[in-house]
């Protein structure tokens, strides 16, 4: 074995092909936009993910931007459904015209999000522009829009399963003992459990932490209130991205990470509960096991 052994790192095993999925919103125009990366390995393991973020989509397209989310949401669960059939996309049809797969790229990294990382890096530059463009963080127009979307995302599933918990979401309270007749509301609250719904986006991070700072506040105010029916437990639930998700630079990721820690150094000194979830469904799942 000589020196140069040792000069260069092992090749990563693990191996698969990535594909970029395009949309053309003026269909045959030739513009074309990176809206998802489908990766399959070649063990069986795939995986999709979104390549431009929903609020960035509200940029570019304002009022068309919910149908073109939509739009994106069925061509991702269409990739995902011909991936679980067949293991790849070669013969997978477009729900849709203005939907294009790019080639088949092979790759080797250490893992499938590695792959996905790749695909995003060499295809999607809109994917990191969307989170680490400089930007000045003073709206929370869209932070508010994506928390109270998330929110009634959580109540919608639980209405399938506990409808009697409806009238419990959205309650609004009188708890300043000023002759104020201000209602606080709260995004679920009965004798058991108080809970307010937020979201980190990576996007708009110090805006997010602004809104879960008031929502803290709030859960705060009515635990030192006077007010009769106080919960047994308070909480809030914070939705973000996995830490492994591809779109997410490793600066987004610190950065993530970091104003998840300054929020629970804030709640933890009242004894507030956070709660970190993934998606509606699992936020779902944990309100049911202490409000129901």
């Amino acid at each position: 074995m000589s020196d140069l052994d040792f000069t260069f790192p092992e090749m990563p095993s693990y191996q698969g092909f990535w594909n970029a999925i395009y949309f053309e919103p003026i269909v045959g125009s030739g513009e074309r936009i990176t809206i998802a990366v489908s990766a399959a390995s070649v063990n069986g393991e795939y995986r999709v993910v979104r390549a431009t973020r929903p609020e960035l989509f509200e940029c570019l397209y304002g009022i068309q931007a919910p149908r073109i989310n939509n739009m994106v949401d069925i061509v991702i669960k269409s990739l995902e459904g011909e991936l679980a059939k067949n293991k790849s996309i070669d013969t997978w049809v477009p729900p849709f015209d203005g939907i294009i797969k790019g080639a088949n790229t092979y790759a080797v990294d250490e893992n499938m999000t590695g792959i996905l990382k790749q695909g995003l890096r060499f295809c999607a530059s809109l994917s990191q522009l969307s989170i680490d463009a400089e930007r000045d963080d003073v709206e929370e127009v869209q932070p508010k829009r994506y928390s109270s979307k998330f929110s009634k995302k959580i109540k919608n599933i639980i209405q399938g399963t506990h409808p009697s918990l409806m009238a419990n979401f959205h309650q609004k309270i009188k708890i300043s003992e000023s002759g104020s007749d201000a209602l606080t509301e709260y995004g679920f609250l009965n004798d058991r459990y108080v809970t307010n719904f937020g979201l980190l986006l990576p996007s708009r991070l110090s805006s997010s932490l602004n809104i879960i700072k008031a929502k803290i506040y709030d859960i705060e105010s009515l635990k030192k209130s006077s007010y009769l029916m106080k919960p047994e437990r308070y909480e809030i639930v914070i939705g973000t991205p996995s830490f492994d998700d591809p779109t997410l630079t490793d600066a987004a990721v610190c950065k993530l990470k970091n104003t998840l820690d300054l929020v629970e150094e804030m709640a933890v000194k009242d004894d507030i509960h956070i709660f970190r979830a993934l998606d509606a469904g699992a936020a779902a799942k944990h309100v049911l096991e202490y409000a129901a």
